[in-house]
């Protein structure tokens, strides 16, 4: 389907859910995205469910998403705090935090719940039954004419060649849903016309939720933490994992099996860079040797055996959908958002080097229209930037947006030759 009513770019949570208000007004949609998966930046560790990108609700003051699950039917689990906590100083002392302080030092706060079976799954069932096309790269949106805007795009699945004009698409539709960071947005596709210049400027100047950051995750055949009365939560001001809290127990539900994750800042980004590719035996033991250091664990707690020593196997890759270094019954994953070009993009030098501003998530600018192009995602929410919760709210705004456009439009696509 090359022609559509409305072609959503960005199969991430905002542009799920405006693909399912856009349908469920009998607007044809056309969802598509560079990445090989949907999901964007909710990423879960297949093999474990833990999430790799976005991963907490707070139902309580997260309304939004708290009806979202609802509907969808999807269970939720509370952060598990209970139990003592971890500290690993830069003196290299380990401190023990005492049961029931557990979320003064969570990297989520309070009140923080986790979808059971991983966050990816919420915008996999929001696009169920959509047409979504993945591997579709966008290199330009002509808008010229309000009546017929035409996305040109390269499948990058197809495309095994050096030519890209041989795997071209033209999409044309009524009117375009950019559900993508807006930083990358911009750096990644040339406008015809250019967007106005306070727009192009305003998405230029904003930095992308998770573009200085990774995410790791440690599956165990055991919930070891909890069997030694530990809550999982631990700071770690050495290693490149600053801290670490429970991504799923393991049991009634939440996740297929017990897992640590933790977030990797730029500086740990880099360390772990060190590791990637040949040298992914050399990943898993860091992240071990690490884990062991923080919590006063061994191999054998952790499900460690003396006979896996030589049995890595690792797949995928840290700046695609996540590095997967199996040890017997114990595997790591690793998500590196720092080097993953369609969340942060490299900047254009005739674009950046001439601002001296940071623009503010939720920006008036980033909202607005340029009609016949509408623009969701986290970053562009009135509130929750960065969360969830920020990508449902702008994708009811766009979506809102993009029903009232259509309904002013008296031009109408013939689909029949589609």
């Amino acid at each position: 389907m090359n022609k559509t009513d409305v072609c959503i770019i960005g199969a991430g949570l905002s542009g799920a859910c405006i693909a399912r208000t856009l349908a469920s007004h009998n607007i044809s949609v056309l969802v598509i995205d560079a990445r090989n998966r949907v999901g964007g930046r909710l990423l879960t560790a297949a093999a474990a469910n833990g999430d790799l990108g976005g991963a907490w609700v707070w139902p309580r003051s997260e309304p939004n998403m708290a009806n979202l699950l609802r509907k969808l039917n999807m269970q939720t689990a509370p952060m598990h705090i209970d139990g003592v906590s971890m500290a690993y100083t830069s003196n290299g002392k380990r401190h023990v935090i005492p049961d029931g302080q557990g979320a003064m030092y969570a990297a989520c706060g309070n009140g923080a719940m986790r979808v059971c079976g991983g966050a990816s799954r919420v915008a996999a069932a929001l696009l169920e039954g959509h047409v979504v096309r993945l591997g579709m790269r966008v290199t330009e949106i002509d808008y010229h004419d309000n009546n017929e805007v035409k996305v040109k795009c390269i499948d990058m699945i197809s495309n095994n060649n050096d030519n890209d004009s041989d795997n071209t698409t033209i999409i044309t539709c009524q009117a375009v849903i950019l559900a993508a960071p807006p930083k990358v947005l911009i750096n990644k596709i040339q406008f015809v016309p250019n967007l106005p210049k306070q727009k192009a400027e305003s998405m230029v100047a904003t930095p992308t939720w998770m573009q200085e950051y990774g995410k790791v995750a440690v599956s165990f055949p055991t919930n070891w933490w909890r069997q030694q009365h530990m809550s999982g939560i631990s700071i770690d001001h050495v290693g490149a994992v600053a801290t670490w809290w429970e991504a799923c127990s393991g049991s009634e539900g939440d996740g297929d099996l017990p897992t640590l994750a933790g977030f990797v800042i730029e500086k740990g980004a880099a360390i772990l860079s060190d590791f990637t590719g040949d040298e992914s035996s050399s990943l898993f033991e860091y992240i071990i040797e690490s884990l062991k250091r923080v919590y006063d664990v061994d191999e054998n707690t952790m499900g460690i055996k003396e006979d896996a020593v030589n049995q890595i196997i690792a797949r995928g890759g840290s700046e695609q959908d996540g590095l997967e270094i199996s040890n017997g019954a114990v595997t790591v994953f690793y998500k590196s958002w720092l080097h993953d070009d369609f969340t942060n993009a490299k900047d254009d030098p005739n674009q950046s080097g001439k601002l001296d501003f940071t623009c503010n998530y939720g920006d008036i600018d980033l909202q607005s229209s340029v009609e016949p192009l509408f623009f969701a995602g986290t970053e562009t929410a009135a509130g929750a930037h960065g969360h969830m919760e920020g990508a449902v709210i702008a994708a009811e705004r766009a979506a809102t947006e993009v029903l009232d456009y259509l309904s002013k439009s008296l031009f109408v696509f013939d689909h029949s030759s589609c």
